[in-house]
């Protein structure tokens, strides 16, 4: 078991192009951390950079309380699980398996105990003897992974393992591998493991914390629930959700002690426990992010709501997606009560739940709530 820690990690290209800006990010014992973004945030370099597989420009790398950044892969006590499976199609699981054991010159008792092992935790024992051709996607995904078991790494590194897959795939692989972390935890030899993945679902269902990048900068670590109800600036808050969080240009308004947001026009106000914030922006100009679970359609005015037309119902069982153009913003509220779901078309009103709502300052995007 190993923590991994980048002291202010850089890394910069031949051709000047600055992938990785001065990244600090400490990663526990034992923990299970992804690193999730869009595509081009540097995620799958940052891996890299663990791994040994691309060199560090500047700053320090530990695995443990060693410093790595000159270490060859193979000294570093990690084991990598790639998108791709990366096995050798001329041979067996088992032969896959075993490889690297026989490179590291193991006994071939010890190869077979720790092969039977991981094959058995995995449940591919009756494929020890299938070549790759011979399996399926799911299958030579969770032979790949019993490889990187077998050889007991301080830290395990994922790079994207699951997107090749189909749905039901991934979320079948999504629990064996969380199943994995939690049975190595609960064994007595833990093992870090740090995850690549742009696809939040797998982020915000497998990560005891998520770190969250853009642009080679990290934005945010936090556990995944926090990430969600108190995202520190609009790009986190944009990013994670599906659907993602709705926007609304607007500003910060206080008269004669009540303080709240203009809509364009329409003041509506924020509950008293965000007063004492908000008024410290009084005047300037925000955007609202509020999920769409924190709005509803309401067929009647009020001073609470927003007027709305419905452009698209989407329905989902045992909720619905209401589609809807709100002072020129295109807006999604999830409706779990059909009987107040209009038709398409027509005109209806929103309601805001101000208290669970998101005020991000224009010039800065942070979240003016977040502490």
């Amino acid at each position: 078991m190993a923590k991994v820690t980048l002291e202010g990690i850089n890394k910069v290209y031949d051709n000047g192009y600055h992938a990785i800006h001065d990244v600090s990010l400490d990663i526990k014992d034992g923990e299970f951390m992804v690193l999730v973004g869009p595509s081009g945030c540097a995620k799958s370099t940052m891996l890299r950079m663990v791994a040994g597989l691309e060199s560090i420009t500047s700053g320090q790398l530990f695995i443990g309380d060693k410093v790595c950044n000159d270490l060859p892969p193979k000294d570093r006590g990690i084991a990598m699980v790639f998108q791709n499976y990366a096995l050798y199609p001329h041979m067996t699981t088992y032969e896959n398996m075993a490889f690297g054991l026989e490179t590291a010159k193991k006994s071939k008792q010890e190869i077979e105990r720790r092969v039977s092992e991981a094959a058995e935790l995995l449940e591919i024992t009756e494929l020890l003897n299938s070549k790759p051709n011979q399996m399926s996607g799911g299958q030579c995904q969770r032979v790949a992974l019993g490889r990187a078991m077998v050889r007991k790494p301080e830290v395990f590194l994922f790079d994207e393992p699951l997107s090749n897959l189909d749905a039901k795939l991934r979320v079948s692989m999504r629990m064996r591998i969380t199943r994995l972390h939690k049975q190595l935890q609960e064994s007595g030899s833990p093992a870090t493991m740090v995850y690549v993945t742009h696809d939040q679902v797998e982020a915000m269902t497998m990560g005891d914390r998520v770190c969250i990048l853009n642009k080679g900068h990290i934005m945010q670590v936090d556990t995944p629930m926090n990430v969600y109800h108190n995202p520190k600036n609009r790009f986190v808050a944009e990013f994670i959700g599906s659907p993602a969080m709705n926007m609304f240009a607007g500003k910060v308004s206080k008269s004669e002690g009540t303080v709240g947001v203009d809509f364009g026009g329409k003041v509506i106000e924020l509950p008293q426990e965000r007063h004492a914030r908000a008024e410290l922006w009084a005047d300037k100009k925000v955007h609202v992010g509020i999920r769409p679970e924190h709005i509803a359609v309401r067929l009647e005015k009020s001073p609470a709501t927003l007027s709305a037309e419905v452009e698209a119902i989407e329905e989902l069982g045992s909720e619905v997606y209401v589609h809807l153009n709100v002072l020129g913003c295109q807006v999604i509220c999830k409706q779990s009560d059909r009987e107040q779901v209009p038709a398409v078309g027509s005109r209806c009103h929103i309601e805001l739940f101000m208290g669970n709502c998101h005020l991000f300052d224009d010039s800065t995007e942070k979240n003016i709530f977040y502490s």
